[in-house]
Protein backbone atom coordinates (compact mmCIF):
# COMPACT_ATOMS: atom_id res chain seq x y z
CA UNK A 1 0.00 0.00 0.00
CA UNK A 2 1.46 3.12 -0.78
CA UNK A 3 -0.63 6.38 1.24
CA UNK A 4 -0.37 10.01 0.41
CA UNK A 5 -3.20 12.81 0.71
CA UNK A 6 -5.20 10.87 2.56
CA UNK A 7 -5.63 7.97 -0.23
CA UNK A 8 -4.54 4.38 -0.21
CA UNK A 9 -3.18 3.13 -3.36
CA UNK A 10 -1.90 -0.54 -4.04
CA UNK A 11 1.51 0.12 -6.35
CA UNK A 12 1.65 -2.67 -8.84
CA UNK A 13 5.08 -0.99 -10.11
CA UNK A 14 6.69 2.40 -9.13
CA UNK A 15 8.69 3.40 -11.60
CA UNK A 16 11.37 6.09 -10.73
CA UNK A 17 12.98 8.21 -13.85
CA UNK A 18 15.42 11.10 -12.71
CA UNK A 19 13.91 14.02 -13.79
CA UNK A 20 16.63 15.75 -15.93
CA UNK A 21 17.17 18.84 -14.12
CA UNK A 22 20.65 20.59 -13.99
CA UNK A 23 22.33 20.24 -10.37
CA UNK A 24 23.36 23.45 -8.29
CA UNK A 25 26.02 23.17 -5.86
CA UNK A 26 25.29 24.98 -2.47
CA UNK A 27 22.45 27.25 -4.58
CA UNK A 28 18.93 28.10 -3.41
CA UNK A 29 18.27 30.29 -6.38
CA UNK A 30 15.30 30.24 -8.21
CA UNK A 31 16.12 27.27 -10.76
CA UNK A 32 12.27 25.14 -11.51
CA UNK A 33 12.12 23.62 -14.45
CA UNK A 34 8.48 22.43 -15.84
CA UNK A 35 8.08 18.63 -15.97
CA UNK A 36 6.14 18.58 -19.67
CA UNK A 37 3.68 16.47 -21.28
CA UNK A 38 2.23 15.17 -18.13
CA UNK A 39 -1.66 16.17 -17.85
CA UNK A 40 -2.94 19.27 -17.31
CA UNK A 41 -1.76 21.59 -14.50
CA UNK A 42 1.75 19.72 -15.05
CA UNK A 43 3.61 20.99 -12.06
CA UNK A 44 7.26 23.03 -11.79
CA UNK A 45 10.09 20.82 -10.48
CA UNK A 46 12.77 22.44 -8.43
CA UNK A 47 16.83 21.96 -9.90
CA UNK A 48 18.77 19.04 -8.11
CA UNK A 49 21.47 20.90 -6.11
CA UNK A 50 24.35 19.21 -3.94
CA UNK A 51 25.44 20.51 -0.44
CA UNK A 52 28.64 19.75 0.96
CA UNK A 53 27.94 20.80 4.59
CA UNK A 54 31.29 20.19 6.26
CA UNK A 55 33.57 22.15 3.40
CA UNK A 56 35.80 19.25 2.69
CA UNK A 57 35.11 19.68 -0.84
CA UNK A 58 33.24 16.03 -0.96
CA UNK A 59 29.58 16.51 -1.38
CA UNK A 60 27.37 15.39 1.48
CA UNK A 61 23.55 15.09 0.69
CA UNK A 62 21.73 16.05 -2.65
CA UNK A 63 18.33 17.44 -3.46
CA UNK A 64 16.87 15.87 -6.07
CA UNK A 65 13.01 14.85 -7.93
CA UNK A 66 12.04 11.47 -8.74
CA UNK A 67 9.42 11.09 -11.72
CA UNK A 68 7.18 8.11 -10.67
CA UNK A 69 3.80 5.55 -11.95
CA UNK A 70 1.63 4.54 -9.57
CA UNK A 71 -0.68 2.42 -10.79
CA UNK A 72 -4.31 0.77 -9.16
CA UNK A 73 -6.66 -1.45 -9.91
CA UNK A 74 -8.90 0.95 -12.17
CA UNK A 75 -6.44 4.23 -12.57
CA UNK A 76 -3.23 5.32 -13.07
CA UNK A 77 -1.13 8.36 -12.86
CA UNK A 78 2.26 10.27 -12.69
CA UNK A 79 3.64 11.65 -9.34
CA UNK A 80 6.71 13.36 -8.68
CA UNK A 81 9.03 12.44 -5.41
CA UNK A 82 11.10 15.39 -3.83
CA UNK A 83 14.16 13.28 -1.95
CA UNK A 84 17.10 13.48 -0.14
CA UNK A 85 20.03 11.53 -1.33
CA UNK A 86 22.87 10.38 0.62
CA UNK A 87 26.17 10.41 -0.34
CA UNK A 88 29.59 9.23 0.84
CA UNK A 89 28.25 7.83 3.81
CA UNK A 90 26.55 10.78 5.03
CA UNK A 91 22.56 9.77 6.63
CA UNK A 92 19.45 11.22 8.08
CA UNK A 93 17.99 10.63 11.29
CA UNK A 94 14.77 8.70 10.76
CA UNK A 95 11.73 7.02 13.56
CA UNK A 96 11.28 3.17 12.49
CA UNK A 97 7.49 2.28 14.15
CA UNK A 98 7.11 -1.01 14.83
CA UNK A 99 9.94 -1.75 12.77
CA UNK A 100 7.51 -0.97 9.37
CA UNK A 101 6.45 2.49 8.77
CA UNK A 102 9.54 5.02 9.01
CA UNK A 103 8.87 8.95 9.90
CA UNK A 104 11.22 11.67 8.97
CA UNK A 105 11.31 15.72 9.33
CA UNK A 106 9.76 14.69 13.00
CA UNK A 107 12.62 17.14 14.77
CA UNK A 108 11.89 20.10 16.62
CA UNK A 109 13.80 22.40 18.78
CA UNK A 110 14.93 21.28 21.78
CA UNK A 111 15.56 18.10 20.38
CA UNK A 112 18.82 16.52 20.71
CA UNK A 113 20.15 14.42 18.05
CA UNK A 114 23.09 11.83 19.26
CA UNK A 115 25.85 10.05 17.34
CA UNK A 116 24.63 6.71 18.32
CA UNK A 117 20.83 7.00 18.37
CA UNK A 118 18.82 4.46 20.40
CA UNK A 119 15.56 2.75 19.30
CA UNK A 120 13.31 4.13 17.35
CA UNK A 121 15.67 6.44 16.11
CA UNK A 122 18.27 4.98 13.69
CA UNK A 123 20.50 6.40 10.93
CA UNK A 124 19.04 5.88 7.24
CA UNK A 125 21.15 3.27 5.41
CA UNK A 126 19.28 3.32 1.78
CA UNK A 127 21.07 6.45 0.82
CA UNK A 128 17.70 8.11 0.48
CA UNK A 129 14.73 9.50 2.12
CA UNK A 130 11.18 10.84 1.11
CA UNK A 131 11.14 14.38 1.53
CA UNK A 132 8.06 15.62 -0.04
CA UNK A 133 5.74 14.21 -3.37
CA UNK A 134 2.94 16.11 -5.72
CA UNK A 135 0.43 13.75 -7.51
CA UNK A 136 -1.94 13.31 -10.68
CA UNK A 137 -5.16 12.10 -10.07
CA UNK A 138 -6.84 9.28 -12.33
CA UNK A 139 -8.35 12.04 -14.13
CA UNK A 140 -4.94 13.38 -15.39
CA UNK A 141 -5.30 16.31 -13.04
CA UNK A 142 -2.16 17.30 -10.81
CA UNK A 143 -2.85 18.72 -7.09
CA UNK A 144 -2.38 22.14 -6.99
CA UNK A 145 0.07 21.59 -3.82
CA UNK A 146 2.71 19.85 -3.01
CA UNK A 147 2.76 17.73 0.85
CA UNK A 148 5.35 17.66 3.14
CA UNK A 149 6.42 14.29 4.23
CA UNK A 150 6.15 14.70 8.38
CA UNK A 151 3.47 14.47 10.79
CA UNK A 152 4.06 18.64 11.70
CA UNK A 153 2.12 20.61 9.14
CA UNK A 154 4.51 23.84 9.49
CA UNK A 155 7.35 25.49 8.02
CA UNK A 156 10.42 25.28 8.74
CA UNK A 157 11.51 21.73 9.21
CA UNK A 158 14.26 20.43 11.22
CA UNK A 159 15.98 16.75 10.14
CA UNK A 160 18.70 14.91 11.88
CA UNK A 161 22.01 13.95 10.42
CA UNK A 162 24.96 12.19 10.02
CA UNK A 163 28.18 13.37 7.90
CA UNK A 164 31.01 11.62 6.84
CA UNK A 165 34.53 13.82 7.83
CA UNK A 166 37.91 11.70 7.38
CA UNK A 167 37.79 8.51 9.35
CA UNK A 168 34.56 9.93 11.50
CA UNK A 169 31.66 11.10 11.56
CA UNK A 170 29.77 14.64 12.61
CA UNK A 171 26.63 14.76 14.12
CA UNK A 172 24.21 18.02 13.24
CA UNK A 173 21.17 18.92 11.61
CA UNK A 174 19.68 20.90 8.88
CA UNK A 175 16.57 23.63 9.05
CA UNK A 176 14.62 23.41 5.65
CA UNK A 177 12.43 25.23 4.46
CA UNK A 178 9.86 23.68 1.64
CA UNK A 179 7.49 25.37 -0.47
CA UNK A 180 4.23 24.02 -0.96
CA UNK A 181 3.83 25.95 -3.96
CA UNK A 182 6.66 24.18 -6.17
CA UNK A 183 7.90 21.59 -4.48
CA UNK A 184 11.57 23.57 -3.13
CA UNK A 185 13.67 22.43 -0.59
CA UNK A 186 15.67 24.40 0.56
CA UNK A 187 18.78 24.38 3.48
CA UNK A 188 17.81 27.18 5.75
CA UNK A 189 20.40 26.68 8.09
CA UNK A 190 22.80 23.72 9.60
CA UNK A 191 25.17 22.75 12.33
CA UNK A 192 27.63 20.06 12.95
CA UNK A 193 29.52 18.77 15.78
CA UNK A 194 32.63 16.23 16.74
CA UNK A 195 30.93 16.03 20.18
CA UNK A 196 28.66 12.50 21.14
CA UNK A 197 25.20 15.07 20.29
CA UNK A 198 23.97 18.17 19.47
CA UNK A 199 21.01 20.38 20.53
CA UNK A 200 18.57 22.22 18.23
CA UNK A 201 18.50 25.53 19.09
CA UNK A 202 14.96 27.59 19.57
Amino acid sequence: MYRSMGKAYVLFFLILLLINVGCDKNDNGDGIQKVERFGEGTPAVPNAVTYDLNADSVDDFQVDYDLGIWDGANESGFLVLGVLESIDESAALIKVNEGIDTEILFNRPNDTIWREPMEPFKWNESGQVHITEIWQGGDGIWSEEWTVNSEFNSNPYYLGVRVKENEDFLVGWIKLEIDKTNGKIKFERYRLTADEFIIIPE
